[in-house]
């Protein structure tokens, strides 16, 4: 059985690598650099403590996009930003599946999704309910 650390640290640490993968090229860095913040922001962190760092970066997104739309922030600092919110929702939603699972609600009422269901279940597997 997983316990919600090794759950948690599992998320993190295979969505840095996927980030870092993704955008390794150097025109991306922004976006990887957000992306990894969002997890490592995450570490550590218990469910509702991740709701509220989602909830926090969500409320600054406006007012990042209004500075680089008035240009008085680089475009890319808006983008870095978001990558580190969809990063932290994105552990959000595995853990709702979690939570889900065991009769809880989700940490966000739009999650969880079926994308976040299969990262779920490729680590920490599916049961039958059958024993052998």
């Amino acid at each position: 059985m997983m316990t919600y650390q090794q759950l948690l640290d599992r998320v993190i640490a295979d969505g840095i690598a996927e980030v870092r993968e993704a955008y390794a090229a150097p025109k991306d860095h922004h976006k990887r650099d957000g992306a990894i913040e969002g997890f490592e922001a995450c570490r550590g962190k218990k469910p509702l403590e991740i709701v509220a760092l989602w909830n926090e970066a969500e409320r600054l997104s406006p007012q990042i996009a209004e500075e680089c739309r008035k240009r008085a922030r680089p475009d890319e600092d808006y983008w870095k930003h978001r990558y580190r919110t969809l990063q932290i929702e994105w552990v959000c939603n595995v853990l709702s599946v979690g939570l889900g699972a065991s009769g809880q609600p989700p940490l966000l009422a739009h999650l969880p999704t079926a994308r976040a269901a299969v990262k779920y279940t490729s680590i920490v597997g599916v049961s039958t309910g059958a024993s052998t």
